[in-house]
């Protein structure tokens, strides 16, 4: 027993002894302040029950089945910088399945390559949209093939990482054409009306915006706790909350996750915050001449599917039935037990991710077949090639 507890504390223990003892007091201290930081969420949470409470609404399951489509993509999680370039590779898939039988998989693959004289900020940002645009372009093709398609993440938010690029000069013309194509899928994906987006690290706060909004109060609780805990400790298994049901469809909910950002930083003094937070929530559109029209249709829900899973973060068009949603999501198994999500999002994500070590590999498998294809070649070709390569890597 006492070598599994030293087990569990092998890093701890290469510290010197003092600082040990030291962290071992800040460990203490922190379990103290997060006990009570606890205790007063807790209260908190109680008190916003009333408002909350009366707008959830029960899940019905029933056993009709629905063809359901999944896309999710996955990227290098960090660049490998040999042979002159930086190499990154992403891929998309889709699955389709059908209550508890899977249909059909769909890969794409994919190489990002860059030379290292550009920014590695502007590198890993292109890189991400490359992700995003395989994922659009394979959402469109199986958008025919099934009832609905879930996507893994927020329709539009692939303009809200773009904004802080942009600022800083590292959106060039390619960005903006990717950025451009992603628009126009995203958009015919949200007008076919058959398409949800899973929000998987939701990071709302949007009951708190509204609440500071609403009640001209920008120092409650609520601003600073995310929608997804507090609705988990709320809602009962099986239950639904559309946020629409609470904050009317006059914004939609990225402004209020705004306002409860302005809201803890305090109000801001010189402008009006309600102005603001309108221009943070729409300034990635207009900065890069998008349309955002699409995006005032689309408003979120919250939903619970069983007891002992966190609540699920659904973005949907308001043009979408709300009978038609609980057709889909009521349906038996939609959700797994076991995290809460839709089964069909569980089953892509795991098909897709790419192994921290793979894109070294790949860029292994690239020079070895890249040294075979110069053998006999000119020898100052090759040698180019040699300097390019990890001078403490062998050959």
């Amino acid at each position: 027993m006492m070598t599994d507890e030293l087990a569990e504390y092998v890093e701890w223990l290469k510290l010197p002894h003092d600082l040990q003892s030291r962290f071992f007091q800040k460990a203490e201290e922190e379990s103290t302040r997060i006990a009570e930081s606890l205790g007063i969420m807790l209260k908190d949470l109680e008190e916003i029950r009333p408002l909350i409470e009366p707008r959830v609404r029960r899940l019905a399951t029933h056993d009709r089945q629905f063809t359901v489509g999944a896309v999710d993509g996955s990227r290098s999680p960090s660049l490998s910088e040999r042979i002159g370039a930086r190499y990154g590779v992403f891929t998309a898939g889709g699955v389709v399945i059908k209550g508890n039988t899977r249909l059909a998989e769909r890969y794409e693959a994919g190489i990002f390559k860059r030379r290292q004289v550009y920014s590695k900020d502007r590198s890993k940002y292109f890189f991400s949209l490359l992700t995003i645009y395989a994922e659009r372009r394979l959402a469109l093709d199986l958008l025919n093939e099934v009832d609905l398609l879930l996507l893994d993440g927020s329709f539009y938010g692939f303009v809200y990482t773009a904004l802080p690029m942009l600022r800083e000069g590292k959106v060039g013309d390619e960005e903006r054409r990717l950025i451009s194509d992603i628009k126009q899928m995203t958009d015919r994906l949200v007008e076919s009306r058959r398409v949800l987006s899973v929000i998987k690290r939701s990071h709302a706060s949007v009951i708190g915006g509204w609440i500071a909004l609403e009640e001209n109060k920008p120092d409650n609780p609520y601003v600073g706790i995310l929608d997804k805990l507090m609705l988990t400790y709320l809602m009962p298994g099986g239950s639904v909350l559309f946020y629409d049901d609470l904050i009317g469809e006059k914004h939609p909910a990225m402004f209020y996750i705004r306002l409860a950002a302005l809201a803890r930083m305090g109000w801001p003094a010189e402008r009006d915050p309600v102005k603001r937070a309108y221009e943070v929530t729409y300034d990635p559109f207009t900065k890069f001449n998008l349309d955002y029209s699409l995006f005032n249709t689309l408003t979120r829900m919250q939903v619970k599917a069983y007891a002992a899973t966190p609540v699920c973060e659904i973005e949907y068009p308001r043009l979408t039935p709300r009978e038609r949603i609980s057709e889909w999501i009521c349906q038996r198994n939609f959700f797994s037990d076991g995290t809460g999500l839709p089964t069909a999002i569980d089953l892509v994500d795991q098909l897709v991710g790419i192994p921290a070590k793979f894109t070294d590999e790949f860029v292994a498998e690239v020079e070895a077949r890249a040294i075979e294809k110069l053998r006999g070649k000119d020898p100052r070709v090759t040698r180019i090639f040699f300097t390019y390569l990890n001078p403490q890597k062998p050959f």
